[in-house]
């Protein structure tokens, strides 16, 4: 993408996350980051990670005892922008690119919010969820 193309996008009002050639993973994770989408209440979290050019998960479940358990899977996607995806975990949902937008629980906003469509453990819906992207290393 030029410079060129860039400011027409950034002029129409569209917004890019980031170079979308450091977005590696589906366009979404940037290879040697993972993103991490944390429930509340239960308090669990799903974590993407990029293995460039593979993407896995972890599930972390912090509400199964006396001990946090994190558990590596697989992690496909089968649309962008809003990114459908799925876990060996049976997380299954959306996430959007929403700048600056997504609140969660100590009033920190993100850019990227997720709607679960499944989740283990707990049926039914949840709040939408906010996530951020951390490096690996």
């Amino acid at each position: 993408m030029t410079r060129f193309s860039i400011v027409l996008l950034l002029a129409s009002g569209c917004v890019l996350p980031a170079n979308a050639a450091d977005y590696s993973c589906n366009n979404l994770v940037p290879a040697g980051s993972r993103m991490i989408c944390p429930g509340f209440e239960p308090n669990w979290a799903v974590e993407l990670i990029c293995e460039e050019p593979v993407m896995s998960s972890n599930y972390i479940n912090a509400f199964s005892g006396d001990e946090i358990t994190e558990t590596p899977g697989n992690a496909s996607v089968t649309s962008q922008d809003p990114w459908s995806f799925s876990t060996s975990h049976g997380i299954e949902g959306t996430i959007a690119f929403t700048p600056g937008q997504c609140q969660d629980e100590s009033d920190r906003f993100f850019d990227f919010t997720l709607t679960t469509t499944a989740q283990p453990d707990f049926p039914g819906s949840i709040p939408d969820i906010c996530c951020r992207i951390e490096s690996n290393r």
